[in-house]
């Protein structure tokens, strides 16, 4: 009798710790169980998101200005050999803007308005970011005036304006500004050299870490870089005012860490 309750002590023993071991590993379980649900692990990532993704977010580009950044049947844009220099390094950017400029098998986009004035685009800047609101906007303005217009006041008058509708629209834009190439089309273009002067000092005073001055005329001779007319760039002056913007743009590529 003794015996057998020796038995039945010792199987309720055993049941009673098999219990209390299986309730001791559902209570340290329920705090590992908390935290997954909580903290997902560094391998699971948010909706919509691919973890392998780590290419860089595009940066646009919209160049602005007149036929020299537009191009025509007769010469190229400088956009082209740019758009080469930056494929080449290895920057993500895409060329925006309203117009088209074809050179075969490449196509740009820009607002380049061949013929116009720095004051026409000081009207039409704001429609036309609105709809294109680049990270970067390379701005060359200054030609298709008369020196006989005493045009410096003017053309400094509108990029002022041009710039403040720019920063207005996107704060965070950045502004590329050219001291023009000059021209041997003279007298007509002699003032050029005073314009280039007054767009130094207009970004100096303006004093914005966005407005960077970039100074195309710096070696540039038309005698060489331009063709016949003397005022757009041939192929080798193309290349050269790339050149500079490149320059610049490597140094002043804009962040790309947007919300």
């Amino acid at each position: 009798m003794r015996f057998l309750v020796r038995i039945v002590k010792k199987s309720v023993m055993q049941s009673i710790g098999a219990a209390c071991l299986f309730v001791l590993t559902l209570t340290l379980a329920k705090p590992a169980l908390a935290r997954s649900a909580t903290h997902p692990e560094p391998s699971e990532t948010r909706s919509g998101e691919d973890r392998n993704d780590t290419n860089p977010k595009t940066v646009t580009i919209l160049g602005l200005g007149d036929s020299i950044t537009q191009g025509s049947t007769d010469f190229d844009s400088y956009l082209f050999p740019l758009q080469k220099k930056l494929r080449q390094a290895g920057y993500h950017f895409r060329l925006i803007g309203p117009k088209a400029s074809v050179h075969q098998p490449d196509s740009i986009y820009n607002a380049g308005y061949g013929g116009k004035t720095a004051e026409f685009l000081a009207t039409m800047v704001d429609s036309i970011y609105t709809r294109f609101p680049a990270d970067v906007v390379l701005l060359h303005s200054g030609h298709n005036h008369f020196d006989t217009e005493n045009p410096v006041a003017g053309i400094i008058a509108a990029q002022k304006s041009m710039i403040a509708k720019l920063i207005a629209i996107n704060p965070r834009v950045v502004i590329l500004v050219a001291q023009v190439i000059t021209s041997g089309k003279l007298p007509k273009y002699s003032y050029i050299p005073a314009l280039n002067q007054q767009i130094g000092e207009m970004v100096n005073q303006l004093n914005n870490r966005q407005v960077i001055l970039v100074n195309q005329a710096k070696g540039w001779e038309w005698e060489k870089n331009t063709i016949a007319d003397k005022v757009h760039p041939n192929a080798r002056g193309a290349e050269k005012m790339a050149q500079a913007w490149f320059k610049a743009l490597k140094r002043h590529w804009p962040s790309t860490d947007r919300n």
